[in-house]
């Protein structure tokens, strides 16, 4: 059954409880997948940016633009970025039909509209902030948002889409992309 032909009568059915007791909470079924599609994003949001800033020791300074990135900084990055990258992919392989709906149905539905773009701008403006620290020249918005839509789509066409390449060989592209665009030097 694919979510057109889903009813709040076939939710409350498989969730084992009667259809009164569905609209007391939901008003429907766009309602539940707005609620689902918010909460999955939240969980993803919160990973990405835990990692991106889980060791201040190395990705929370602002680097000084006279002496630039360090080696050890750049590596240290990196591996972060992989993290990152594979949370993503991650989120996306658990439930690619679901992921798929949500994305169909931000077209029509603007409530989920709303909610998706807060949090794509949340990490976004995040991203940007760590760009700023990181001594990124240029536009450190402008180069967050492109940084997401590259990873975005990459793992859109990748996931959900027909992998040309292995998840390792993805991944380690990826991560190389995101490296030169998002650092000096």
């Amino acid at each position: 059954m694919g979510y057109a032909s889903t009813t709040a009568k076939s939710i409350a059915k498989r969730a084992g409880v009667s259809t009164g007791s569905f609209y007391q909470y939901f008003t429907d079924k766009d309602a539940v997948l707005r609620e689902l599609a918010q909460e999955r994003q939240m969980a993803l949001l919160g990973s990405v940016v835990g990692e991106l800033a889980a060791d201040p020791g190395t990705l929370g300074i602002t680097v000084d633009p006279a002496v630039g990135i360090t080696h050890d900084l750049r590596i240290a990055i990196q591996q972060r970025l992989t993290a990152v990258v594979d949370q993503v992919v991650a989120h996306h392989r658990e439930d690619p039909r679901f992921h798929a709906v949500v994305t169909e149905r931000r077209m029509a539905d603007s409530e989920l509209d709303a909610t998706t773009t807060a949090g794509e701008r949340a990490l976004v403006e995040k991203t940007a902030e760590l760009l700023t620290r990181w001594g990124h020249q240029g536009d450190c918005l402008a180069t967050a948002f492109i940084l997401f839509g590259m990873v975005e789509g990459a793992v859109h066409a990748h996931v959900l889409g027909h992998p040309i390449v292995d998840d390792n060989r993805f991944r380690d592209a990826l991560v190389d992309a995101v490296v030169r665009l998002a650092l000096p030097g």
